[in-house]
């Protein structure tokens, strides 16, 4: 086979959806050893998707083994149908004190079946999931299939001697102990795990850290006293999966700092896309501002055309004065 023929591919995918839940639950082993000791979390669902909703639930339960009865805690995925069935793949991820202890995941399978049980253990071994200010975390990931099967044809260029790229998955270490070499110590003083070779491959900051005789290396903690730690969770989920949880501005503005400081170019210019998304008459002079320190041209020129906008608008609202305010204070930050 020559180097440039072209080799006609088959590619079959289904369209599916894909959405995360965080349950937190204060105070839960107090509302457990209430009088019916059952537990629902609001009912989430993709985007105001009204075919197929869901819901968590943890209840207290009990078995029988040898003639003696266990108090165990059961969670269980509940399906509320309204339209139609589909096929649902879960992750979920336990979380205490911001570090994942514990998962479980199972193959695809049927929403017909309208409860799901994740897991039922012992009283005390659930107890270990539980922080010390009584809370428990349960993150749920879930994919769902969202139609048909659709095939398609291309004609591509295939080189007989290249080797085929396999895309590596990291999600399943962010913000778990497992291997994990290093810890981020953040501004409020919480420390998360993390592993070298993660950091060194995606900053070229991490790279030279790690690479010469610095303290860090020798504690084997990275102090971030200037990164809030919402900010270096978000960080560490750009560099393990390549996403980005936050959509919110002002969080996104601190992940930006934060990216720019570590040489994250990639993460910087999604975040850069993120705060024009969310540009509004009450952040354009602050989203002027970040354009202006850390040289973002896009965002700099939505930025000016929105302050134009309202500018030469109809009507002078509360947030056009407030918006003139900030311009006169950014201007003279010049003089």
């Amino acid at each position: 086979m020559s180097n440039d023929e072209k080799v006609l591919t088959g590619y079959s995918q289904i369209e599916k959806k894909e959405f995360t839940f965080k349950w937190v639950i204060s105070d839960c082993l107090l509302i457990l050893e209430s009088e019916n000791g059952n537990l629902m979390s609001p009912i989430f669902h993709k985007n105001g998707d009204d075919d197929i909703k869901f819901r968590l639930k943890l209840q207290k339960c009990s078995y029988s083994n040898s003639s003696q009865w266990h108090e165990c805690r059961c969670l269980s995925l509940w399906h509320i149908l309204r339209f139609t069935n589909s096929v649902c793949q879960y992750k979920i991820a336990i979380i205490k004190d911001d570090q994942v202890i514990e998962t479980y995941t199972e193959d695809p399978y049927s929403t017909s079946c309208r409860e799901k049980e994740i897991f039922n253990i012992t009283g005390n071994d659930f107890k270990n999931f539980i922080s010390s200010t009584g809370t428990i975390v349960i993150r749920c990931e879930l994919k769902l299939s969202a139609g048909s099967q659709k095939n398609s044809l291309n004609y591509e260029s295939v080189d007989a001697n290249e080797v085929p790229e396999t895309k590596l998955q990291f999600d399943w270490i962010l913000l778990d102990e497992n291997l994990s070499d290093i810890k981020l110590k953040t501004a409020c003083g919480k420390k998360i795990p993390a592993h070298r070779i993660m950091l060194a491959t995606a900053s070229p900051v991490f790279r030279a850290m790690f690479n010469h005789d610095m303290l860090e290396n020798k504690r084997q903690i990275v102090d971030m006293i200037d990164v809030s730690h919402d900010s270096a969770v978000e960080m560490l989920r750009y560099i393990y999966t390549s996403t980005v949880e936050t959509q919110e501005f002002s969080k996104t503005a601190e992940l930006l700092v934060a990216a720019d400081k570590y040489q994250l170019e990639e993460l910087k210019n999604k975040c850069e896309q993120i705060l024009i998304s969310n540009l509004s008459a009450k952040n354009a002079m602050e989203a002027l501002t970040i354009a202006e320190n850390y040289n973002l041209s896009c965002l700099k020129k939505n930025a000016i055309n929105l302050i134009k906008r309202k500018i030469n608008g109809p009507s002078v609202s509360d947030d056009l004065g407030t918006m003139i305010l900030k311009m006169a204070q950014f201007l003279s930050e010049f003089e």
